[in-house]
């Protein structure tokens, strides 16, 4: 099982980012997605991302705590990568008027490739959630 950690602070708002990710139907932040469609509500949506050239991806809402700013999510089909068993979550912690800090974790049981090549590919995918969403809330 691979795990990974990627954190980073932002000059915006706690309470912009987290409206922005509590909304886990909505990930119009993400570039490259064609289409959204959401399944069900609340703790076990899905939100099955529609991306040209690929199989559907499925993520599923596994926790949300509004309260403590954390979402917890698995993706039991479609995943673009090499493994198995994946799930994430993230939570968004204040740092003082209009500073925010976000951690996202990730995991998942790699699939004929390593530990260290799978780690990459995550903590890829986090680096570039985290400048989507940056960039998506700076412009706002």
């Amino acid at each position: 099982m691979v795990n990974v950690h990627l954190a980073r602070d932002f000059d915006i708002a706690a309470d912009k980012v987290w409206a922005l990710l509590e909304e886990f139907g909505n990930i119009s932040w993400a570039p490259g997605i064609d289409k959204t469609e959401v399944i069900g509500e609340g703790i076990g949506m899905i939100r099955r991302l529609h991306i040209a050239g690929m199989e559907p991806i499925d993520e599923v809402l596994t926790a949300m705590d509004k309260s403590a700013m954390t979402f917890a999510y698995n993706i039991p089909r479609g995943i673009p990568m090499p493994v198995t068993d994946y799930s994430a979550n993230a939570k968004v912690t204040p740092l003082g008027e209009g500073r925010c800090h976000i951690d996202w974790y990730g995991r998942a049981e790699p699939v004929g490739v390593s530990e260290k090549e799978l780690g990459a590919m995550l903590t890829g995918t986090y680096e570039l959630l985290l400048q989507w969403i940056h960039d998506y809330l700076a412009a706002a």
